[in-house]
């Protein structure tokens, strides 16, 4: 059984859930990668591709996994001078180095990790100092001479104009002496990872400390004493950790055995008295009196944003959202509804400027527009004024005449515990209006909207598949606004 770097980085997460994936494989049968999993894989082989481009004539091997460590000593035995992907054996341990570039100096290897972040990481599970003690270990290990390690990550700074200057978009960082003062102690937990992927299976994971976003796939395999709705889905309790250990060294999993609950405050205490009284609360007067401050017409909007770690598109850096569609529907005084849309298909010459002169067309800056987390509109329509200055001031007023929505139920003016803790609208709307589902459209998240507008700009994609895609975006983001319009109607009833 081989130990790779990956299966490093989540052994100092959870160690439990490694263990599983060694001794219990099928216990992940039928378990897939989300398409937001599936991006960053590629974003990662992408951003290591594209940093080739600053080792000219470099070689790559082109085999993954142990195979590829014949392969590697031959090519090195040949006295190149980088090395994309070679591939090293010791003790047990494997690694696929992403570049290895000789020193003729310092007569020994540099080593690079590629990463596709706008920074270096130094928490774990992404410890990219750690991560770079591990592959030097083995690297040594294996009689390679390690001269030099670093990280090559985005520079967050960097915006596309014409072709990419890739030594503009990277940032090569030396991590020489924090990888060796690490080194040490990885050395100590490879030992440890060893013994411990050898020895009899141990009950529960160290994820019975975190909160439900940051637990592992196994969790409920390995917690069996823990209810689907628990503690660890109280609002924002990953960020309460104390409280959290707290409750857990005591065995207190559910949300009505919480002892002491006068100590809760805001959201949390909000949602321990929903979850107990058995239903949700509401200040009807807060509510009237933020829904009595909008502006007839009232304008539901959405955007959809395409980001990739190496920049597509002119004026754009990595990982900076494009906004490649919106969804409006406006409703008069009256209660009358018109929906009104639009949808880049061409991704050519000026990308957001058709977007913006139809948004010209189709929205009241005098009305209220009405959003679901304002960060996130405010901040594209901030971009979009610094592409088209000339449209600064109508983009600016849109902001200005912002609400958001959200806020009724980040802000506790309307709690039910079935939120979890939450104020997304995934998980709003299926409780106030059931009735709406994502479930029957072909496009049901963000992420499978980026990867299905990728495939819709690809110029491979057949012309048939291209307007079924666009068809299913449309249909996507207008069912974004329409909950929102629902979810305003549901609420105006209350008052």
């Amino acid at each position: 059984m081989h130990i790779s770097k990956t299966d490093y980085l989540e052994y100092t997460y959870c160690r439990k859930n490694l263990w599983l994936k060694k001794h219990k494989s099928e216990l992940f049968d039928g378990v897939e990668l989300s398409e937001f999993e599936k991006k960053i894989i590629e974003e990662g082989n992408a951003a290591d591709a594209d940093a080739r481009n600053l080792f000219p004539g470099g070689t790559l091997v082109d085999i993954v996994g142990t195979n590829a460590v014949l392969v590697t000593s031959r090519m090195l035995a040949t006295r190149i001078k980088t090395l994309f992907q070679g591939a090293f054996l010791f003790d047990g341990f494997f690694v696929q180095a992403d570049i290895l570039h000789w020193n003729e100096e310092l007569l020994g290897w540099e080593l690079y990790e590629v990463k596709a972040t706008n920074d270096v990481s130094r928490t774990i599970p992404h410890h990219h100092v750690n991560d770079l003690a591990f592959q030097k270990t083995v690297l040594e290990g294996d009689g390679m001479r390690i001269v030099k390690t670093g990280v090559i990550h985005l520079n967050g700074e960097y915006r596309k104009l014409g072709e990419i200057n890739y030594r503009e978009l990277f940032i090569v960082e030396d991590l020489s002496d924090e990888v060796t003062d690490a080194q040490e102690a990885v050395e100590a937990q490879m030992v440890d990872m060893q013994s411990y992927l050898e020895a009899p299976e141990e009950k529960g994971c160290e994820c019975l400390y975190r909160g439900r976003s940051n637990q592992c796939t196994t969790f409920a395999y390995s917690n069996p004493d823990v209810p689907e709705y628990s503690v660890h889905d109280m609002n924002r309790i990953g960020a309460s950790k104390k409280r959290l250990e707290d409750w857990i060294d005591r065995r207190i999993y559910k949300i009505d055995e919480i002892d002491h609950p006068e100590s809760l405050e805001g959201a949390k205490l909000a949602q321990y008295n929903a979850y107990t009284l058995g239903r949700p609360l509401v200040d009807n007067v807060a509510i009237k009196e933020e829904l009595d401050k909008l502006v007839f017409p009232l304008q539901f909007f959405d955007y959809e944003g395409y980001s990739s770690a190496i920049p597509k598109f002119d004026g754009f850096g990595a990982y900076e959202q494009v906004p490649f569609q919106y969804s409006l529907h406006i409703m008069q005084e009256d209660g009358s509804i018109e929906h009104r849309e639009f949808l880049i298909t061409e991704p050519v010459g000026d990308l957001t400027r058709p977007l913006v002169d139809r948004m010209k067309l189709d929205l009241d800056p005098a009305g209220t527009v009405i959003v679901w987390f304002k960060g996130y509109e405010s901040q594209r329509n901030m971009k979009l004024a610094e592409l088209h200055p000339e449209h600064a001031a109508f983009l600016e007023q849109i902001n200005e005449n912002m609400f958001d929505l959200m806020t009724i139920f980040s802000r506790n003016f309307y709690v039910d515990a079935k939120f979890k803790g939450s104020a997304s609208i995934k998980k709003v709307l299926p409780v106030i209006v059931p009735e709406l589902s994502y479930k029957k459209l072909n496009v049901q998240k963000g992420d499978q909207a980026i990867e299905r507008w990728e495939k819709l700009i690809n110029v491979e994609t057949p012309q048939k598949e291209k307007d079924q895609i666009a068809k299913d975006l449309l249909e996507y983001c207008k069912m974004d606004t329409f909950a929102m319009v629902e979810i305003y109607r549901f609420l105006k009833k209350l008052v």
